[in-house]
Order: C-alpha cells, then structure tokens, then sequence
C-alpha cells in the first residue's frame, strides 16, 4: 500500500510520520519568516503565472481545471503556456517544453 492509499485509509502507521510533520513545520515557519524579514526575495516572472495544484495528487480535477484555463485565456487573445510534469512522469530531466504544432518534447536546457 502506498502512502497516498495509507492516508485515506487512516491507517495508524501514519502517525509514526508526525516528527516529519513538526520538522516541515519548522521549516515553513523559517522561510516564511526570511521572506517576510526581506531576507529572502520572491522571484517576479517577466509574464503573469497561474499555478494549479496541490499536496494531493491524482483525482482532484487539476487537469480539466488547466484544460478550461487555456481554452478560456485563449477566447480572450492569450496565449498560454503549460508546465506540467504529467502524471507518473519519469523524465530523464524536468522541466520539458511542449513545443506547438509538431508536438515535439524538449528538455528546457535545449532552449537556451
């Protein structure tokens, strides 16, 4: 059984990951203690970005949600692009760039 397949069966195995659970914690409260200091600057994309997704994965609908974005932002005269490492992706290197119309898979170092 996998972990994804643990959690939503509540098997009480989990609670042997609270420590990890504190640890992130931790963490979390660290970075977002050096971002709000201004210790940590955010990075600010040359174009506006969309993220869809979540700490769950599989069945949540992230990709019709992505589907009706692009379909929607293309009626109003975008043009967007879309990052995605697929499901089960097991690429030799992320991220990929799906290169339009010939359907060709680059790696992202292949573009500069």
């Amino acid at each position: 059984m996998d972990i994804t397949s643990a959690w939503f069966a509540h098997k009480r195995w989990l609670y042997l990951l609270a420590p990890l659970a504190g640890l992130f914690a931790l963490i979390s409260g660290v970075r977002r203690w050096l971002y709000r200091s201004g210790l940590r600057r955010a990075n600010k994309p040359p174009v506006p970005l969309i993220v869809v997704g979540n700490l769950t994965v599989g069945g949540n609908g992230k990709t019709p949600v992505v589907i009706h974005l692009v379909e929607t932002l293309r009626t109003q005269g975008f043009n967007p692009g879309v990052i995605s490492r697929g499901y089960g992706g097991k690429a030799a290197e992320y991220p990929w760039w799906l290169m339009m119309p010939a359907l060709r898979l680059l790696p992202v170092t292949s573009l500069y």
